[in-house]
């Protein structure tokens, strides 16, 4: 319960489905040289922008990473309504897993520490 209270941020479940369905409808509805614009601010600027946000949020919300999955499949959920074509719906899709991966696992490479622990290969001998 104590998990679902950290990730349980009203804002967080609701823009979700705002930029996997709501904005992808509405730039279905737009029509020539607006619908092209709209598609491409939408799939590499604000998607991408927001998988960073998302991976963030819940490295800082201490959340497990499995809960990464959920924005990809609701962008993949609008692909399946047809909201965005098949042919590069689901690739985007992935992409915007990684990159939350990334935003995820961003700064955890190395120890930071590494330098300042006590090595015990032979035990401590002496303890002042």
């Amino acid at each position: 319960m104590r998990e679902f209270k950290k990730i349980a941020d009203w804002k967080f479940w609701i823009l979700m489905p705002v930029f996997g369905l709501l904005i992808p409808f509405a730039i279905k509805e737009l029509t020539g040289n607006l619908k092209i614009l709209g598609v491409i601010i939408s799939l590499f600027i604000i998607n991408i922008i927001f998988s960073v946000f998302v991976g963030i949020y819940l490295r800082r919300h201490g959340s497990f990473w499995y809960l990464l999955i959920v924005w990809p499949l609701i962008f993949c959920l609008g692909v399946v309504l047809n909201l965005f074509p098949d042919a590069y719906g689901y690739y985007f899709g992935i992409v915007y897993f990684i990159i939350e991966l990334y935003a995820y696992t961003m700064g955890q490479e190395s120890e930071v520490d590494i330098d300042d622990q006590i090595p015990i290969d032979g035990g401590i001998k002496e303890v002042k």
